[in-house]
């Protein structure tokens, strides 16, 4: 017999016995109706915990993260190393990123610095070029097998 234990409220287990290959047929039924019952029993005793204006540290286990997704600052020679980290020139590159050629133009010229979205997807970038790189190639194989509309 298989389980597998789940920690809901603070403190409190318990053993779950899966309903086999995906839960499929009668017995897959009545897993789901299961799990409604106990996501609607948690969700009413969150309403209780609220309600009563009881600190929900006291009877949850909650966790607060903080993550810091600030985009770093472009320079024009920065932008050109992410481009040409993908191997693309200035009017693929503006493609990619969904912005006019001009525009990447005028980030490489520093006359215009590159906006907030662009510069953190530039970030994702620099983090893991051969991922981009990868989807940068799928895209052109997609493009190639595509007819054309004629446009």
């Amino acid at each position: 017999m298989s389980g597998t234990v789940k920690k809901g409220r603070k403190g409190a287990t318990r053993t779950d016995r899966g309903a086999g290959a995906g839960g499929r047929g009668a017995a897959g039924s009545a897993r789901r109706a299961s799990v409604g019952a106990e996501i609607l029993e948690a969700l009413q005793e969150v309403r209780e915990a609220l309600e009563s204006r009881e600190p929900l540290e006291r009877r949850f286990t909650v966790r607060s993260y903080r993550f810091d997704f600030a985009a770093r600052d472009y320079g024009p020679e920065d932008v050109r190393a992410v481009r040409q980290l993908l191997g693309l020139s200035q009017p693929l590159f503006a493609d990619f990123l969904g912005v006019d050629a001009s525009t990447v133009r005028s980030w490489e010229q520093g006359t215009r610095p590159p906006s907030t979205i662009a510069r953190r997807f530039m970030d994702e970038v620099a983090h893991n070029p051969e991922y981009w790189r990868g989807r940068v190639r799928e895209s052109i194989a997609a493009g190639a097998t595509r007819p054309s509309t004629g446009l």
